[in-house]
């Protein structure tokens, strides 16, 4: 990440986006819900009106909805986007060249056996983004994304503290912005391969974030 997110006490946290902000009432995660629910449906809608292979499969997994949304920036998931390659994090946390000090979190997850990895003893989920989407979506094949959540946990919980993935959290790396970080025959990945150009799920998505809105606002509930 281009900067460290804490919370009050001062600690990294890491919620999924749907799940953000210091006091979220149970009306407006439910608001937040019912977004992701018709962004998820307009999804599985262009799906079939553009012919995109595995339309079937989207139509039934709502975790392969959700990825793609969250992936694309569509609107707020309970999903939060990982990576196993340490140069696509670097290249994702250095993006911008006149910011602070960047910073690199490595996480201690389950296991990765499948497409979609649920593992009920720790009530998570995890998916692979490039097992799921389409060849339509070019993004994964330059990420190497993953992303994973609590597993059937919606607007029901018991403490917020349990969907941050701050509790997964083995090492924070800070990296300065500057020519000593990359070298030694190593570089960033460049941002017109990290973002390809002629991406066609990101057309979609472009369009289903205009319909549904990226932001939902405590004042606007109605």
């Amino acid at each position: 990440q281009g900067r460290d997110f804490k919370n009050k006490a001062g600690a990294s946290s890491f919620y999924p986006s749907i799940y953000r902000g210091e006091r979220l009432s149970r009306e407006e995660l439910a608001v937040r819900f019912d977004v992701l629910t018709g962004a998820s449906r307009r999804l599985v809608d262009a799906f079939e009106r553009n012919g995109i292979a595995g339309t079937q499969e989207v139509r039934r997994r709502k975790y392969i909805q959700w990825s793609i949304l969250q992936h694309y920036e569509v609107c707020p998931t309970p999903l939060l986007d990982f990576t196993h390659s340490m140069r696509v994090a670097c290249s994702f946390a250095t993006l911008d060249p006149d910011g602070d000090d960047a910073y690199v979190y490595a996480f201690g997850l389950p296991y990765i056996t499948n497409r979609i990895s649920v593992n009920s003893e720790q009530d998570l989920v995890n998916v692979r983004l490039l097992s799921i989407c389409p060849p339509d979506a070019l993004r994964p094949y330059f990420q190497e994304g993953y992303l994973a959540g609590t597993d059937e946990v919606t607007t029901d919980y018991d403490s917020k503290d349990e969907l941050d993935f701050t509790r997964r959290l083995i090492a924070k790396f800070r990296i300065t912005r500057d020519d000593t970080f990359w070298d030694g025959g190593f570089a960033p990945i460049p941002p017109f391969a990290l973002y390809p150009s002629g991406d066609r799920m990101l057309e979609l998505c472009e369009g289903i974030r205009e319909e549904v809105g990226t932001e939902i606002e405590a004042g606007q509930l109605g």
